[in-house]
């Protein structure tokens, strides 16, 4: 069995709105936790698009993205690289009984880095994946929501 982060969220929105708030990555950007998060292949969340994180902390680095499937809203795939690791990540939303979106992430990981420990890939990828939904959380909890 390969490592796994799992990480979850509910957030006060619909599905559609949540999976929105997902798709937006300004919401990584301008905290000190992530220098870039842009698309540099394809048209954004197509299968077979890139995008490339350049992270400041917890470690600074670049992470290549390619979306390896999509179900909108209700699911999302990526296979990210960086550091000498690969990680499968698995995002889904599903409604919950209040009215709003319980988003699970998965994040299954292989490889070696040689700049860090075990301990602190998984520490890294932790913090990652919870930042990821902690910011969907917060924008979609803002007066304005998602839809802006």
């Amino acid at each position: 069995m390969l490592p796994r982060v799992e990480y979850s969220v509910t957030v006060p929105v619909p599905v559609d709105e949540a999976f929105k708030a997902f798709q937006d990555l300004g919401r990584l950007l301008h905290r000190g936790i992530y220098d870039e998060a842009l698309w540099v292949e394809g048209k954004p969340w197509q299968v077979r698009s890139r995008l490339r994180y350049v992270t400041a902390r917890p470690v600074r680095t670049t992470i290549s993205a390619v979306v390896t499937s999509i179900s909108p809203p209700r699911a999302v795939a990526l296979l990210n690289h960086g550091l000498g690791i690969t990680v499968e990540q698995n995002v889904s939303f599903t409604p919950d009984l209040k009215g709003g979106t319980r988003i699970l992430m998965t994040m299954d990981f292989v490889g070696k880095s040689l700049e860090l420990s075990a301990s602190a890939v998984r520490e890294m990828i932790s913090f990652l994946t919870k930042d990821a939904l902690d910011t969907v959380v917060a924008l979609c909890r803002r007066p304005s929501s998602a839809t802006g």
